[in-house]
């Protein structure tokens, strides 16, 4: 052990690049230890000898997943047993607890890149301070009475210099009068963090403090192991389990009456570690809301009579309605939209495999899958749609659309756009929520920037032209053009539009539902519409050279017209106009402005962090390294289930149509042409305005780079 009691403090780095060994080396002078800092880098064989307290070994290439679990176990075995740390990024975090779970990673515990200083200072405490004996604890043990005492959390806050002895002094007389823990009596005066009161309590219990983004990977067939109520009762949740062992996660791991109840309930032994309130509070609402509906679909499941698996008449199809009715299917639907509503979901997809029905949601652009209903109900679940949305119960050979309204919580009214396809194992269905109560139809939220408002409130205030929105599906832009109507809305203008469908219904305007069975096209409503005489016109889309001759014969006569368009960029709008069939001249004289927009998603204000980024990448995208020190992303955490990510916000591509653009439309320029003269008159591309937006901590760089097409 002298050398454990060594002025030396040894790391050895497993795996390492120069950015990990930058990363590590700053996190120690952080600590400002009392000893020697010595850091040995490199493979196995440079640190298999090296006697150390700590070894943090870095998996920085997944494909060496089979060589780094070999390395670990031969260092863990090894002649000095040195506390390991596995680290890892997050895309590979899950992985590594699971392995470690099955007992394959002879790690101590698992850390997701870049290591957080409180999460370091943890390894650190367990890695030298708690391995150094003293006199007492040698002496407690021999005696069998169990080791030192614990310490008292005021020492060790004082130890840690997170307090001075006048702050606990003062927290003390304090607790006397509240009757508070005195770790709550220190953040109640503002003295501490929760996260300082938690690093503390947990040297003090020798136990662990469960890191934000561990929350995201609980599997909720582990989280039911504990009833809701005693949950909830105790505050308290399974996060992971290791044989007959149950780790869970609570905030007070000193609650023996909790403890024995657990222990008694899963007939497992538990090992409760650290966690904070409201991590503890969001995870449990998002479990046990998932166990609620995944018990809901095997009982119906259960109850469910074999003969709906066998329908071979037509006129027996429509029964399946009414068996959907009896078995509680209608439950089931409505626990998939209003959990959808509720996880801020745009999408819905039910997606039948051949042995399972799969329930994916899009949340913030990106599939998550959230349940498997049994294979059985699908059919009934599509029936109870169908019936919902009006469509044919007995087709399931050929695609339908249709739309239904919900409404939630008795008052809040939601629409969905239904999509149905038949596929190799049964119908897919697609919904589309469109929450009029989430819908904000104002300019202030868009995430224009002063200039870009500046130009589309300009360009709103004239009497006659096209506005164009373009982009992808998805994108954006029924926001963008609802929020422009809302601009302009005036008791003294007439405003109609027409739409295929009406997303979204507004006060105070004419909205157009296209209807193709019975005639109804976007070419025979604006010819009627023309004789409504009105001053705002808005078209969901122009798709073909019959609506967009009307568009622009409407904005040459007085109208002011919005419209969508599916292009790349801005510039790109004026070939597509071109490439069906609008002369060059009207094209001119009626474009106002044209706006390409993206999504990107919005990096979680929880647990954002800066880093440095990599000067090639900097390069590339044409940014002074010298000058871009930091960027920044999310490292995942309970808030935004462990993605990094909460919500999304808009890239806007704004190019007013100027005399000198209008020449080059005449002159039928190249859509580079175009686009260069744009820029010169000071247009942002979305990729420019994407990096600015990264540059400001909104977003991450790679979302920009994702959804910008410059090269």
């Amino acid at each position: 052990m002298a050398a454990q009691k060594s002025n030396l403090f040894r790391i050895a780095l497993l795996g390492y690049s120069q950015k990990e060994f930058e990363h590590v080396t700053t996190l120690v002078n952080m600590l400002d230890l009392e000893r020697e800092l010595k850091l040995y880098t490199g493979d196995l064989e440079k640190v298999r000898n090296v006697e150390c307290e700590l070894v943090i070994a870095i998996l920085d290439d997944s494909e060496q997943l089979t060589k780094y679990t070999k390395a670990v176990a031969e260092i863990k075995g090894g002649k000095f047993k040195p506390y390991v740390i596995c680290a890892s990024h997050a895309m590979e975090f899950n992985r590594l607890e699971s392995m470690r779970a099955k007992g394959t990673l002879a790690s101590d515990e698992n850390v997701s890149m870049p290591i957080l200083l409180d999460r370091f200072t943890q390894a650190v405490q367990k890695a030298v301070i708690d391995k150094e004996p003293d006199e007492d604890d040698s002496a407690g043990n021999e005696a069998g009475g169990g080791g030192a005492p614990m310490a008292r959390l005021g020492d060790l806050l004082i130890h840690s210099k997170a307090i001075t002895q006048e702050n606990l002094a003062e927290a003390l007389k304090f607790q006397e009068t509240s009757g508070m823990r005195l770790g709550d009596a220190l953040i109640e005066l503002g003295m501490i963090t929760e996260d300082q009161k938690l690093s503390a309590l947990a040297k003090q219990m020798r136990t662990t403090v469960a890191e934000s983004n561990a929350y995201a990977s609980i599997d909720i067939n582990i989280a039911a192991l504990i009833p809701e109520h005693i949950a909830r009762r105790f505050n308290c949740l399974a996060i992971e389990k290791k044989d007959d062992e149950l780790i869970v996660v609570t905030n007070d791991a000193l609650d023996l009456r909790m403890l024995d109840i657990l222990r008694d309930v899963t007939d497992l032994t538990i090992t409760p570690i650290l966690g904070k309130k409201d991590d503890i509070l969001t995870s449990m609402e998002r479990c046990y809301r998932d166990i609620a509906t995944q018990s809901d679909a095997a009982r119906i499941a259960q109850e469910m009579d074999d003969q709906i698996e066998f329908i071979k008449q037509e006129e027996d199809e429509a029964d399946d309605s009414s068996s959907a009715n009896e078995l509680g299917i209608i439950k089931l639907v409505n626990v998939l939209i209003t959990n959808a509503i509720r996880d801020r979901a745009s999408d819905i997809h039910i997606e039948p495999q051949e042995h399972e029905v799969v329930v994916r949601y899009r949340i913030d652009g990106d599939m998550r899958r959230v349940m498997s209903p049994p294979k059985r109900s699908h059919h009934a679940l599509v029936a109870r749609i169908k019936i919902l949305s009006n469509l044919n119960i007995a087709e399931r050979r050929l695609p339908q659309d249709g739309r239904m309204v919900m409404k939630v919580g008795g008052s809040r009214e939601v629409d969905l756009r239904v999509s149905i396809l038949p596929t190799v194992f049964g119908e897919k269905v697609v919904m589309r929520i469109l929450d009029k109560e989430a819908f904000d139809k104002s300019t202030a939220n868009l995430g224009f920037s002063a200039h870009d408002e500046r130009i589309f409130k300009t360009q709103l205030a004239k009497p006659y032209g096209i506005v164009i929105v373009t982009g992808p599906t998805g994108s954006g832009k029924s926001t963008t053009l609802y929020s422009a109507l809302q601009t302009v809305k005036n008791v003294t203008k007439n405003i109609i539009t027409v739409e295929d469908p009406v997303e979204f219904h507004m006060e105070g305007i004419n909205q157009v539902h296209v209807n193709t069975k019975i005639g109804l096209t976007f070419g025979a409503a604006l010819r009627s519409i023309l004789r409504q005489d009105p001053d705002v016109i808005l078209i969901g889309e122009i798709r073909d050279h019959e609506t967009a001759d009307i568009a622009i014969k409407m904005a040459l006569t007085g109208h002011l017209v919005f419209s969508t368009l599916h292009t790349n960029d801005a510039a790109s709008a004026i070939v597509r106009f071109t490439d069906i069939g609008i002369p060059s001249l009207l094209l001119s004289s009626s474009l106002n402005l044209i706006i390409a927009q993206r999504l990107v998603r919005r990096i979680c204000v929880s647990c954002k962090v800066e880093y440095e980024p990599d000067a090639e990448l900097l390069e590339t995208l044409g940014l002074d390294a010298a000058k871009v020190k930091h960027l920044y992303k999310g490292t995942g955490c309970v808030s935004c289930n462990g993605t990094g990510f909460s919500g999304r916000v808009a890239l806007f591509e704004m190019l007013e149509v100027s005399k000198d653009i209008r020449k080059l439309i005449l002159k039928n320029a190249s859509t580079m042409e175009i686009q260069d003269q744009a820029i010169k008159e000071g247009m942002k591309t979305i990729r420019k305005a994407g990096i600015e937006t990264a540059l400001e901590g909104v977003t991450t760089i790679e979302q920009v780079i994702a959804v910008s097409m410059e090269i």
